[in-house]
């Protein structure tokens, strides 16, 4: 979390005076899932019974890594967003002009508010594309519990990313450019939620029965 600490970004969220929200909050929830790909990667890279994956490992790892620093910086990104928001709806609008100039800007803050969560949606996507990468080199071991853990954050970062698009897009006076997000949001949720399903089954199996499962690694690459 850069400079502050964890205990420091606790309490700053849970002000009603702190700038954080559940964007910033899913976005670390984010950075906290590529840590874990990271730390498979990391474990896994140098032991023999993964040689023939080591300089992909080693290249997952690089990849989780940069996953992570670009959730960081959009939770910082994501509590900021809302502040032009909040100023452009502060304009005066006693005349016409003042009116259209307070439209206008109200306009384009919502617009910049809109485009941290949907790069949350991305930069998921991005990462479930690693874990996949973990999962069908079919690692073994407790580590298995860990791309578990990380599958299901990135669930809760597309659910969370959503409703931060939604609460930004439903406030557009231009229809064309709100359907234009939410119907890039929505493919980006579907496609995502797709891959936790599957991502979290097998690795469901493997947990129960220290095996994987042929039949549902049918999408190994």
């Amino acid at each position: 979390m850069n400079e502050q600490t964890i205990a420091a970004y606790l309490t700053e969220l849970g002000k009603k005076e702190g700038k954080p929200g559940g964007g910033s909050a899913a976005a670390y929830i984010g950075a906290m899932s590529a840590s874990l790909a990271r730390l498979t990667s990391d474990v896994q890279k140098d032991k023999k019974a993964y040689r023939d994956f080591s300089d992909d490992l080693y290249d997952l790892l690089d990849e989780a890594q940069e996953a992570s620093r670009e959730f960081e910086h959009l939770a910082q990104a994501d509590s900021e967003a809302f502040e032009p928001v909040l100023e452009a709806y502060q304009l005066p609008k006693e005349t016409s002009e003042e009116k259209e100039i307070r439209n206008q800007t109200i306009e384009a803050a919502l617009l910049g508010a809109a485009q941290p969560p949907l790069r949350m949606l991305e930069v998921s996507l991005e990462l479930l594309a690693i874990l996949e990468q973990l999962v069908y080199m079919r690692m073994q071991g407790t580590i298995v519990n860990d791309l578990l853990v990380a599958t299901i954050f990135i669930g809760t970062v597309l659910e969370t990313a959503l409703l931060n698009v939604y609460i930004n897009t439903k406030l557009f006076k231009d229809q064309s450019k709100r359907d234009e997000i939410e119907e890039k949001a929505d493919q980006l949720v579907s496609k995502g939620k797709e891959r936790v399903h599957h991502l979290s089954d097998v690795t469901h199996y493997f947990l129960k029965h220290d095996t994987w499962p042929d039949d549902l690694m049918a999408k190994e690459r």
